[in-house]
């Protein structure tokens, strides 16, 4: 492994990125979101998932000039198009909307459609719970995954993430797809030969596979069976509501050149609505760790670390697309 500080992996990505035709804004704020999915440990959409973007930039299913329009279209309701550019770009153009929004009424809603994945769905919550806001968010994605038996893909991964606010420290972030595992997880299993734990995925006929390639030919499962399959149907609701794509109807993030147009939706609730309420849920968090031995990553997790460890590999092939002309 290649020990890299933080900001040093920022600037390559950011090099990476107008490398492969991104505009000045989408290759920041890019740059800024891949490092801190490395930072808090989710690699599965980290520095390796950055070169589906790369690679949609050189292919077009990333519009180069995009320029998100958003709408307040009620008091508590922002509607965004991303207009086939960056789900990052077009939340950093709105947030300050919904910020705003969720002072004045307690509770305020966003919409994204038309965009490219979401990448890191934790990005969007922890921003907002930096800023003292309790977030839920929830995202789709191209077909991917089976649920309810059906024999093919009818679903995405479709993540769904929170953060819950603490003063005085990192906010508490969770955020899981709804399959058993995620998709690049599978294909980096491919790639290298390895196995992949019975449960992950089907085959092309519907049978149980731990060959990863049988899996990418096949469909991914839900995790906890039906259960997770729920979960990600509300998650395809709420993410196109607003008119993006169905992930049946959504083109592959990973190959050919029209944009998948999935949808992000951000739910922010404002606790200052409710007299101590940050205060009083941030020493519930606390009570559940300290009297009860609650370990989980997201209660454990302190400031962000400076320096990321990378495999050597992936390393290498970074500085070279950040190189290149």
């Amino acid at each position: 492994m290649a020990v890299i500080h933080r900001d040093e992996l920022v600037e390559l990505c950011r090099k990476a990125l107008l490398a492969a035709g991104a505009g000045a804004r989408d290759a920041r704020v890019l740059a800024e979101a891949t490092a801190e999915a490395e930072v808090i440990g989710n690699r599965a959409v980290g520095v390796g998932h950055l070169f589906d973007y790369l690679d949609g930039y050189a292919q077009g299913r990333i519009e180069k000039d995009a320029h998100a329009v958003v709408r307040r279209v009620a008091p508590a309701v922002l509607d965004v198009d991303a207009r086939s550019g960056l789900a990052q770009t077009a939340f950093t153009d709105a947030v300050d909307d919904l910020v705003k929004a969720t002072r004045e009424s307690g509770i305020a809603a966003l919409w994204i459609r038309h965009s490219f994945t979401c990448g890191e769905l934790g990005y969007y919550v922890r921003h907002l719970a930096g800023q003292d806001l309790v977030a839920v968010a929830a995202a789709n994605s191209p077909a991917l995954m089976s649920v309810g038996g059906a024999p093919r893909s009818v679903l995405g991964t479709n993540p769904l993430a929170y953060g819950l606010p603490r003063p005085g420290a990192a906010p508490v972030v969770i955020d899981q797809a709804s399959s058993a595992t995620a998709f690049v997880n599978v294909r980096r299993a491919a790639e290298v030969g390895e196995l992949i734990p019975l449960g992950w995925a089907l085959d092309r006929d519907g049978e149980p596979t731990r060959d990863a390639d049988a899996a990418l030919a096949g469909t991914l499962l839900p995790f906890g069976g039906h259960r997770g399959g729920n979960v990600a149907l509300l998650v395809e609701v709420l993410a196109t509501l607003s008119g993006a794509s169905f992930s049946l109807d959504a083109a592959p993030f990973h190959r050919g050149s029209s944009s998948p147009g999935i949808g992000v939706f951000v739910l922010a609730v404002d606790p200052a609505t409710f007299a101590g309420s940050t205060e009083r849920l941030a020493g519930h968090l606390d009570t559940l760790r300290a009297e009860h031995d609650v370990r989980l990553p997201a209660l454990e997790r302190t400031a962000p670390a400076d320096r990321v460890e990378l495999e050597e590999a992936l390393l290498r092939r970074l500085e070279e697309a950040a190189a290149a002309d």
